[in-house]
């Protein structure tokens, strides 16, 4: 299967040499990665987020990307957990690491993985993630926005997407460690489906609110 190539839009023109040598392209074939996005380990996706999430936003189709987002895949009968739209690519970044970083600390605390597979058990889950965008293509959506405020988003808008999904499984921690459909080391952990999402959610708003406090200016 060859690579997905992605056109950088904020360059007017582009040759296919220059497409194949873009530093998101390059990285994702120094990465073995097919597309923007894969299933790995949580470490590992926080440092692919780190490393392209802001970057993305100049990949996004039809146009640039304007704003972001980003979308957890919970499991069970948890919906999706979907950010409010981000005002800027550095902050976008933030908010996905600081909602895999508590997620990962979450997971870490898990008692029956550590017994049965030890200390680093939660770096062996395989969850993935997937960069997109999304086009609103009607005028006048009223939209939430991570500073608490609600605003009219365009027609022709742009949105980078961030996508996390593949969560673990969720099970019973009486039944952990017994067959199973799935791989237990790499998709099933004792946590429930309503922590981890609470785990995601509560690292993005710390991202947030650490934005916040760095562009109030400061009294003395």
């Amino acid at each position: 299967m060859g690579n997905t190539l992605y056109r950088d839009h904020t360059k007017r023109s582009e040759t296919d040499q220059e497409m194949w040598d873009s530093p998101l392209n390059s990285y994702l074939r120094q990465h073995q990665m097919g597309r923007a996005g894969t299933i790995c380990t949580l470490p590992d996706m926080v440092r692919h987020v780190e490393k392209i999430g802001s970057l993305w936003w100049q990949y996004t189709n039809p146009s640039q990307a304007t704003l972001g987002a980003i979308r957890f895949i919970n499991g069970g009968i948890v919906g999706p957990s979907l950010t409010p739209l981000i005002d800027t690519s550095e902050l976008f970044t933030n908010v996905a690491v600081e909602g895999l970083r508590s997620w990962h600390t979450l997971l870490a605390a898990d008692t029956g993985r550590r017994t049965l597979y030890g200390d680093d058990h939660a770096d062996q889950l395989l969850p993935g993630f997937t960069f997109g965008e999304y086009l609103f293509d009607q005028e006048g959506t009223r939209c939430a926005f991570t500073d608490g405020t609600q605003r009219t988003v365009p027609a022709g808008t742009v949105v980078a997407m961030l996508v996390i999904d593949r969560v673990p499984i969720y099970c019973p921690p009486d039944h952990f460690g017994l067959p199973s459909y799935y791989d237990t080391k790499s998709r099933i952990s004792t946590v429930d489906y309503f922590r981890q999402a609470d785990a995601i959610q509560q690292g993005w708003k710390k991202a947030v609110d650490a934005a916040e406090q760095h562009r109030r200016p400061t009294t003395g």
